[in-house]
C-alpha cells in the first residue's frame, strides 16, 4: 500500500469514472487489501533496517568492523576478537527479526481471512458455463439453482424502417413499425472471494455482511429500496445508518412495487445490465439525450405545434414527448440506433477519502423507444462503504464502485508504521550520552599513550620497542635478539585500541535482556485467560513488539457505549403519572445488599417481603379477560372469570403501545 510523506495514499489527478453495471472492470484495481509490513523479498532488506533504527545496534555493528579489522588487518591492533561483540549482536538481532517476522505473519494472515471472504456476485449463467476456470454457484440463493428471464428483443426490419412517411408526418410525427422478440437468459448467484471483486460487478449482500467494497445500493428487502448500515469500524458510530436506492421518477419509468423479492429483485436488474444484453450499449451514448428539454421548453413547443394543426391534437396528446421535439428525432435517429439496446451506466466521481459526500449520476435505459435515457443523480445516501455493516436488511443489491486501494476506507488509512517504543527511545539517548563520555575518555587515553611513548620510549624494552633492532634482551646477553619493534602507534591507531578495550561502556547484555523480556512479555499475553472472550473463542493477541509501553500508561481516553460498557439496557422502573412501577433500586454497596438478602432468607417465611408486589406485572398480564360484546349483553356487564386464566388486558395493551410511542429514558 503506497503513502505519501503524511503517512496518506498518495493520489493522482483522475478523471471521473464511468461504469457499465455488469461489466468488470478486471484492468483496473482488484479488491484486495494489504496490511502487512513485508513480502518474503523484502522482509530481510527492511527488518534489517528498521533493527538499526537502535542506535546501539550500529554502535555494537561499529565496534565490530573496528575489531574485524584490527585483527585481521596491519591497519591497527585489536585487543579484542571480532566474535565476542558480532556473535551477540547477531543473536540480538535474531530475536527481533523472529519477534518482527511473527507480528507480520498474523498481519499476512487476517489480509488472507479478509481478500479470501466469500461473496457473491450476479453473473450471466452461460458465461460461468463457458469459462475455463472453475466458478462455484453459491448454494445459499436458491440452492445453487439460476433464474430464468425473460427479456424483450426489439428489431425493425430493414424494409419497414426504410418505409417513406408523408410530407405531413415527416417533420413532427414518430412511426415505428416494430417486430417484437423475446430470448431467456439465466442469471446466477456466482459465490467468488472479496478479493475478486471489480468495479462493475453487482453483489449480492445478506444481513450482517460486512460491505466488501464501495458499492451503490440499487435494491434491498425493505420497502422503497433502503438498507441500514452499522458503521462503527469506519467512524466508531454504533448507531444505525440509513441508505437508499435510488429514486427513479414517477413520469420516466412505471416504479414497481414497494418491497420486491431476491427473485425480482435480479430479474429488474438483469433487463437494465449487461447481465441480461451482453453487447447493450452505455445508455449514456444515447444520442436522444443531447435533445432532451426542459419542461418548460417541451410545453410551449406543444402549444405552439397543437395552435397550427387542430387535425393532430389527439395524436399529439398520446405522444406528447414526440412531438416536443417537432421532429428532430426523427431525422437524427438511424437504423443502427434503433437496433441497439441500452443498458445501466454509473459516472461516478475519482477515488478520494472523503466518506462524508459522494457525487455521482446513474444513467438507466429509456423506459421506451425514442425517449432519452433517465439520468438519477447520486449522493452520500446511496453509496455503501467498505467495513460497514449491514444491518436490519435481509438482503441487498449494488454495484461496486470502488474496490481494493481505491475504497474509501483503506485511503483513509495508514500505512503499518514500525512503531519505536519509549523504552528504545530512552536507551537511544542512553547510548549517545555513554558514547560521548567514552570519546573523550578515548581521546584523553590516546593522547596520553602518544606522549608517554615518544618521551620514554627506551624505557619500554618489555613491550618490545627499540631503535637498535641488534641490542640483545636486557638482563639476557646469551638469548638471541628480538625482532625489536622502531615505532609505536600514531594517534589514530591509538583511538581504535581504546576503542576496542572498552567497547564494553554500551553493554549488550541490556539489549539482549529487553529482547527476552519482550518476547516473555508477547507470549503471556496471548496466553493470558484474562483476556480471553469465549463468546467469539478469540484471545488475546500482542501483534506490536511495544508492549513495553504498556508500564508507562497514565490515562486511557476511550468512548463509552459498547467499549467501557455492553450496550446493553435492562429494564429496572418504570414511572407512569407520578406512580413509579419496578422494584425498588437500593443504592448500597455489594456486600450491604448481599447480608440484607441472607437476613430475608433467616427471617422465613412469615414475615411479608416490601418487593412481593409487582404492579407492572399485575398491569401487563391481567386476571380479566374482556368479553365479546354479546356476552356483556348477555350477562349484564358481569365479568366470569375461569380459574387460571391469565389474557393480557386491553389496559396492558394501550400501556405497552403509549409507552413504546412516548417515553423519556433516564441512565
Amino acid at each position: 500500500m503506497d503513502s505519501s510523506a503524511n503517512g496518506l495514499r498518495s493520489l493522482q489527478e483522475e478523471s471521473n469514472r464511468i461504469l457499465i453495471l455488469g461489466n468488470s472492470e478486471t484492468n483496473g484495481s482488484d479488491n484486495s487489501v494489504c496490511t502487512s509490513k513485508y513480502s518474503i523479498l523484502t522482509f530481510f532488506p527492511k527488518a534489517l533496517r528498521e533493527q538499526f533504527r537502535r542506535v546501539g545496534n550500529v554502535y555494537f555493528l561499529t565496534i565490530g568492523v573496528i575489531m574485524f579489522i584490527g585483527q585481521y588487518t596491519d591497519a591497527w591492533n585489536s585487543s579484542i576478537s571480532p566474535w565476542t561483540t558480532l556473535g551477540p549482536l547477531g543473536i540480538v538481532i535474531s530475536v527481533s527479526l523472529v519477534q518482527e517476522g511473527y507480528a507480520d505473519v498474523a498481519r499476512h494472515r487476517n489480509d488472507k481471512k479478509t481478500n479470501t471472504h466469500p461473496c457473491i456476485l450476479l453473473k450471466c449463467a452461460e458465461d460461468l458455463d463457458k469459462s475455463d476456470k472453475k466458478r462455484v454457484r453459491d448454494e445459499s440463493v436458491f440452492n445453487g439453482k439460476d433464474i430464468e428471464i425473460s427479456l424483450d428483443i426489439h428489431q425493425r426490419s430493414e424494409d419497414e424502417s426504410n418505409l417513406p412517411l408523408p410530407k405531413a408526418y415527416t417533420t413532427s410525427v414518430s412511426i415505428d413499425v416494430k417486430n417484437e422478440k423475446t430470448k431467456t437468459v439465466k442469471l446466477a448467484f456466482e459465490r467468488v472471494q472479496r478479493k475478486d471483486i471489480y468495479a462493475g460487478d453487482i453483489v449480492l449482500m445478506k444481513s450482517r455482511d460486512m460491505v466488501p467494497a464501495d458499492i451503490i445500493l440499487l435494491a434491498t428487502s425493505n420497502q422503497g429500496g433502503s438498507a441500514y448500515i452499522e458503521t462503527s469500524s469506519i467512524d466508531g458510530e454504533t448507531n444505525l445508518k440509513l441508505r437508499s436506492s435510488p429514486q427513479i421518477p414517477n413520469d420516466e419509468l412505471n416504479l414497481l412495487q414497494q418491497t420486491e423479492t431476491l427473485e425480482q429483485a435480479a430479474k429488474r436488474l438483469a433487463g437494465l445490465t449487461l447481465l441480461g444484453y451482453p453487447s447493450g450499449v452505455n445508455a449514456a451514448e444515447n444520442p436522444l439525450n443531447n435533445y432532451r428539454e426542459t419542461e418548460v421548453e417541451r410545453e410551449e413547443s406543444y402549444r405552439r405545434i397543437s395552435s397550427k394543426s387542430s387535425t393532430f391534437k389527439g395524436m399529439f396528446a398520446s405522444s406528447k414527448r414526440s412531438m416536443a421535439y417537432g421532429g428532430s428525432i426523427n431525422r437524427k435517429k438511424s437504423k443502427d440506433v434503433d437496433t441497439e439496446t441500452y443498458v445501466a451506466s454509473l459516472l461516478s466521481e475519482p477515488p478520494n477519502p472523503n466518506v462524508n459526500n459522494y457525487t455521482g449520476k446513474l444513467t438507466l435505459p429509456p423506459g421506451k423507444d425514442g425517449d432519452p435515457s433517465i439520468t438519477i443523480p447520486l449522493n452520500n445516501d446511496n453509496i455503501l462503504l467498505r467495513g460497514a455493516v449491514l444491518r436490519n436488511t435481509e438482503w441487498a443489491i449494488g454495484v461496486a464502485c470502488f474496490t481494493g486501494d481505491d475504497t474509501k476506507l483503506v485511503l483513509n488509512s495508514f500505512t503499518t508504521p514500525s512503531k519505536f517504543s519509549n523504552l528504545d527511545k530512552l536507551m537511544n539517548k542512553t547510548v549517545y550520552v555513554i558514547f560521548f563520555v567514552m570519546i573523550v575518555l578515548i581521546s584523553l587515553m590516546a593522547i596520553g599513550a602518544v606522549v608517554t611513548n615518544s618521551n620514554r620510549f627506551d624505557e619500554f624494552w618489555y613491550f618490545g620497542l627499540n631503535k637498535n633492532t641488534t641490542q640483545v634482551w636486557p638482563y639476557l646477553p646469551d638469548l638471541p635478539p628480538p625482532e625489536w619493534e622502531t615505532g609505536t602507534e600514531n594517534f589514530v591507531q591509538q583511538m581504535f585500541l581504546f576503542i576496542t578495550l572498552l567497547n564494553n561502556f554500551v553493554p549488550l547484555s541490556l539489549y539482549v535482556t529487553v529482547e527476552i523480556v519482550t518476547f516473555c512479555m508477547m507470549y503471556f499475553i496471548n496466553s493470558d485467560r484474562d483476556m480471553y472472550h469465549a463468546k467469539t473463542d478469540t484471545p488475546a493477541s500482542a501483534k506490536s513488539t511495544i508492549v513495553t509501553d504498556l508500564g508507562r500508561v497514565s490515562y486511557i481516553f476511550s468512548d463509552k457505549t459498547g467499549t467501557l460498557t455492553r450496550n446493553v439496557m435492562r429494564f429496572k422502573r418504570c414511572s407512569v403519572d407520578g406512580l413509579a412501577f419496578g422494584a425498588p433500586i437500593e443504592k448500597k454497596s455489594p456486600k450491604a445488599t448481599q447480608e440484607k438478602e441472607e437476613e430475608k432468607s433467616k427471617e422465613g417465611d412469615g414475615n411479608i417481603s416490601s418487593e412481593a408486589f409487582h404492579p407492572l406485572k399485575q398491569l401487563l398480564v391481567g386476571t380479566v379477560s374482556i368479553p365479546s360484546l354479546e356476552t356483556r349483553e348477555a350477562e349484564s356487564n358481569v365479568e366470569v372469570i375461569l380459574p387460571g386464566e391469565k389474557t393480557l388486558t386491553f389496559n396492558a395493551e394501550m400501556f405497552l403501545r403509549v409507552m413504546s410511542l412516548c417515553h423519556t429514558v433516564v441512565v
